[in-house]
């Protein structure tokens, strides 16, 4: 049963209430059944009055969030690198890497000293693009699969509720969010938004939803849209900015001509690189020369059925690059700017782009839209499925700070690379100087470099810190102990007279099962016989919860009730956590593991584990039409907890085609499993003099650079 924490104050309340006949105040109930709060929440019950969803699997509000006031799953953030300097604790955007559950929690609890007062009830904006439940497997440049969404069912609702709870505990009072979806799983996570933002409902945008060879040869009628639903924490939230600037077009191009005034072979004009030939029974109004002189002052465009506007004279057209088809409309743009408001149709810009190669990546133009109505400069704007990252790279182009998330290495150097080399992409807005001199024009190279911003780990520890456990036992005694939520108390647990007992749960003992020890690492495990030891030592002097915090491969039981000799129940509760990295005959933790092929790039949303630093080595050398790998080391063990045998351990190689020891790592390609030959040898043509290559392995641990011989 859930323990009441009352008050003197509470318990009179509800005295007097009983004394008198009537019912307790309102606010009283959710501390008097703690288990029920959610349920009892009349106000908020009042305000919603719609329909929910029930499914197995699915929580109260109140459980998931104490959760994160218990410290369970909440994960420690250490900086892994910091990019650019600041001043005077100025703030850092935030690039995190590991599960957004954790770091959801983590702000949540707002404890950890790097975001405490900083995000909770601080975000703007969030804007989420979750993985769709499907089962589809979206392919990228070069056939290459970049993204899985593997979750189904009531697993995917209930993860994205539970991610929902928590981002909206994040949301600043006038801020909002907006969540894509498509049409497999859209209209149930509707009905979940409508339950945990009690009905604040703002609106569906309808966004494009065409990407590259999506539509196969199907027989049925393909689905080109997808939804973007948009609530706001508050029902009294407005939008910052409601119009778009629109820019006339006009068919200006052609004068009729009789083809029966035996006017044949019309002449056909370059543009953007491409032979253009006039209708029937038209010719050009302009020659070639107007025609070049209007490409310069970007006063003609090519525009996809899908959306897509071409209007850079420096790049040639070939097709499109957002849904590769070659159907160009030619349009003149009238310059005269005017103003339109905005509407839910936005199938007039591309839902999706190609920038980086993922195959889902949100296109800038969608996420400068949704940026610029829903904050204002310095907001502060959380993206916590990262991808490729466009939500940090846009929210940093228009002035805004961030956050984003993603668990997988290969997103986390893709979106640092994309914020390294942000000065090579277009400007989206116009900057002008003190003397209000246009420096740089919308669409032009955007030139400055990204504010200052920190890899963060979320989960990760540095296990050099605890690795000789006889060195460092009482290092791990209190890390292990943080990472419940507990601080040692050694002072009130001497009444117990137990070994290894270090702090209190609810006043109740826990023990620190000893690892440290050799005889316990190699020999012993919890079991019913460890349990009843521990009961006979106690004599009669232990009752209720006794507490285990142990490594998950040291326990072969769950929770358990023992009488002891009085004949009352001790009930032993085992925690486990994970850990991966004891000593080399308890090392047999699996994480949800790097991928190893770009099948599985981003499959690992699903993963919830704490999870160790190891040290991975390398050594590669130059060879014939590449390099070839010679050396690879890593810690880590598979599933029967033996080494990985030769290249096997191996996810990816990340590669740096510029690299300088001491500056950041630029990631220019990265290298799967998958491509590496069993002597080690990659085919790779373009190698440069300075190559810098990270090989991270299948736990997603990480080597320091490695200089190409």
């Amino acid at each position: 049963m859930v323990k009441l924490n009352l008050a003197d104050e509470d318990k009179a309340g509800l005295i007097e209430a009983i004394n008198k006949g009537v019912e307790p105040k309102p606010d009283l109930l959710p501390r008097l059944f703690p288990g029920m709060a959610e349920k009892f929440d009349v106000q908020a019950l009042d305000r919603a009055k719609i329909p929910t969803l029930e499914y197995a699997g699915k929580r109260s509000k109140a459980a998931i969030l104490a959760e994160a006031h218990a410290g369970i799953g909440a994960a420690p953030l250490q900086i892994v690198r910091s990019l650019g300097e600041t001043k005077n604790n100025e703030w850092k955007n935030l690039i995190v890497q590991g599960d957004n559950l954790q770091f959801l929690k983590t702000c949540y609890r707002n404890v950890d000293p790097l975001i405490k007062g900083k995000v909770k009830g601080k975000v703007a904006l969030i804007f989420i693009d979750p993985p769709f439940g499907t089962g589809d497997e979206y392919g990228g440049n070069s056939n290459e699969m970049s993204y899985s969404a593997k979750i189904a069912g009531s697993e995917f609702i209930e993860g994205v509720r539970e991610r929902l709870i928590y981002l909206r505990e994040l949301l600043a009072d006038d801020g909002c969010i907006f969540v894509r979806l498509d049409y497999h799983f859209g209209h149930y996570v509707k009905a979940v938004l409508d339950e945990v933002f009690t009905n604040n409902f703002k609106n569906e945008m309808v966004i494009n939803r065409i990407y590259k060879n999506v539509f196969g040869n199907s027989k049925f009628i393909p689905t080109s849209t997808d939804s973007l639903f948009v609530y706001s924490l508050k029902d009294n939230h407005i939008y910052k900015n409601v119009t778009e600037e629109m820019i006339e077009t006009r068919e200006a191009f052609w004068r009729h001509m009789d083809d029966s005034a035996g006017i044949r072979n019309p002449q056909e004009r370059k543009v953007f690189g491409k032979t253009i030939y006039p209708p029937q029974g038209k010719h050009f109004k302009y020659n070639q020369k107007a025609i070049v002189n209007m490409l310069v002052e970007r006063r003609i465009r090519f525009k996809c059925p899908c959306g897509y506007a071409h209007t850079d004279p420096a790049i040639e057209w070939v097709v499109c690059p957002i849904c590769g088809k070659d159907e160009p409309k030619l349009q003149y743009l009238v310059l005269e700017k005017n103003y339109e408001n905005l509407q839910s149709n936005w199938t007039d810009i591309p839902g999706y782009s190609s920038t980086t190669g993922y195959p889902t990546e949100n296109s800038e133009v969608l996420l400068e839209r949704v940026i610029s109505i829903a904050t204002i400069k310095n907001d502060l704007v959380m993206d916590v499925f990262g991808g490729s990252g466009t939500t940090a790279a846009v929210a940093e182009k228009l002035g805004r700070r961030w956050i984003t998330c993603d668990f997988g290495k290969h997103a986390i150097y893709t979106m640092q690379r994309r914020l390294l080399r942000i000065g090579e992409s277009k400007a989206l807005m116009e900057e002008q100087d003190k003397d209000d001199e246009v420096i740089v024009k919308k669409g032009d190279p955007y030139r400055k470099s990204a504010k200052p911003f920190c890899v963060v780990s979320s989960g990760a520890y540095d296990f050099s810190h605890v690795m000789d456990l006889r060195k460092h036992k009482e290092t791990y005694i209190d890390f292990v102990l943080a990472l419940f939520g507990l601080t040692r108390d050694e002072d009130k647990t001497k009444k117990y007279r137990l070994a290894n007992i270090y702090a209190l749960w609810d006043n109740h003992p826990v023990e620190v099962y000893p690892v440290w020890d050799d005889q316990f690492l190699r020999e012993v495990k919890i079991d019913e016989a460890y349990l009843r030891g521990i009961a006979t030592q106690a004599g009669g002097r232990l009752k209720g919860e006794y507490y285990i915090i142990t490594p998950e491969s040291c326990t072969n039981v769950g929770d358990t009730t023992i009488k002891n000799q009085e004949g009352r129940d001790i009930h032993f509760l085992i925690k486990p956590f994970p850990y991966k990295v004891l000593e080399d005959i308890s090392r047999n933790f699996v994480l949800c593991e790097q991928p190893s092929s770009q099948a599985n790039v981003n499959n690992l949303i699903t993963s919830t584990a704490f999870y160790f630093n190891d040290d991975v080595k390398i050594k590669a050398k130059r060879c014939a039409k590449g390099f070839k790998l010679c050396k690879f080391e890593t810690k880590i063990l598979d599933k029967e907890g033996k080494k990985f045998p030769g290249f096997s351990g191996l996810a990816m190689l990340l590669i740096d085609l510029d690299y300088e020891p001491g500056k950041p790592f630029d990631m220019d390609k990265t290298i799967f499993a998958t491509d590496i030959a069993e002597d080690g040898k990659v085919i790779f043509d373009g190698l440069t003099k300075s190559v810098g290559i990270i090989a991270i392995d299948r736990h997603g641990n990480e080597s320091k650079p490695h200089n190409l011989e």
